[in-house]
């Protein structure tokens, strides 16, 4: 456990340090008080405006920095070859694995509680108040990030950088609308394509169980029971990830 701690440390310094998450975190609190200049335009609705807005630049950003981190973080390792002195060490390499992807959701934590407190001031300037619901609301968008980053990393271990990044996104998409595919599926002509295409339905993550902006946004009640399942799915499918990278890692020939 020391030696997970001690790499996700080291990870998180690295990714904090990183320029490319300075310019995304300095242009995402640019962005979002900046959102005040559209809400005149609907008047009445400037609460419900800000607050969507602020979501949707979370997630956007979030996204990004799973994005442009996740997706090298592992292929970096090999590429300059630190990876050798890591292994070499009493370090098994599902322990690197997972001490980065700590790291990474530590540092996507960070950027997430700056953008927050900057949307919390602004819908507190705007007259609204703080609840659970934007609360909940934003813990949602961050474990929407901790999947997506997990698949980010199982894409790192088999990719380039730049095709890890483009397949994540895709999947990220696809995720967001992972029930209206099995929908979809149904209405399929034959029973293979049917099953094919229901079967990739259940093996991307559906993140539209962690989407609460709507409740967030129009005050809906949100029961108890649905924030339990978004918890036990994602940590889920989070932990079958990892299980299945640091399986590919093991069996990566680094000579």
């Amino acid at each position: 456990m020391k030696r997970i701690i001690a790499i996700a440390h080291n990870t998180f310094r690295e990714t904090v340090r990183d320029r490319v998450l300075y310019g995304l975190v300095v242009f995402a609190l640019l962005l979002l008080p900046g959102s005040r200049l559209v809400i005149p335009l609907a008047i009445g609705q400037e609460l419900k405006i800000m607050k969507d807005f602020g979501f949707a630049a979370m997630a956007l950003f979030g996204l990004m920095i799973a994005v442009v981190v996740g997706a090298a973080l592992v292929h970096k390792e090999l590429d300059k070859r630190t990876i050798y002195v890591l292994v070499a060490k009493p370090v098994r390499r599902w322990e690197l694995l997972v001490g980065k992807y700590l790291g990474l959701m530590a540092t996507i934590l960070l950027a997430f509680g700056v953008m927050f407190a900057v949307l919390a001031g602004t819908v507190i300037t705007l007259g609204g108040r703080l609840d659970w619901l934007l609360a909940l609301a934003v813990a949602g968008l961050f474990l929407q990030l901790a999947a997506v980053t997990a698949v980010a990393i199982l894409f790192s271990t088999l990719a380039s950088p730049a095709l890890s990044a483009v397949f994540t996104i895709c999947l990220y998409i696809v995720g967001t609308a992972a029930d209206q595919l099995r929908l979809f599926a149904d209405r399929m002509p034959g029973l293979a394509v049917k099953l094919a295409v229901k079967g990739a339905s259940y093996a991307v993550p559906n993140l539209h169980l962690c989407d609460y902006r709507t409740e967030a946004v129009y005050g809906l009640e949100v029961p108890g029971a649905k924030v339990a399942l978004m918890l036990v799915y994602i940590m889920t499918y989070t932990a079958l990830i990892l299980l299945v990278s640091s399986a590919i890692l093991e069996r990566k020939d680094l000579k």
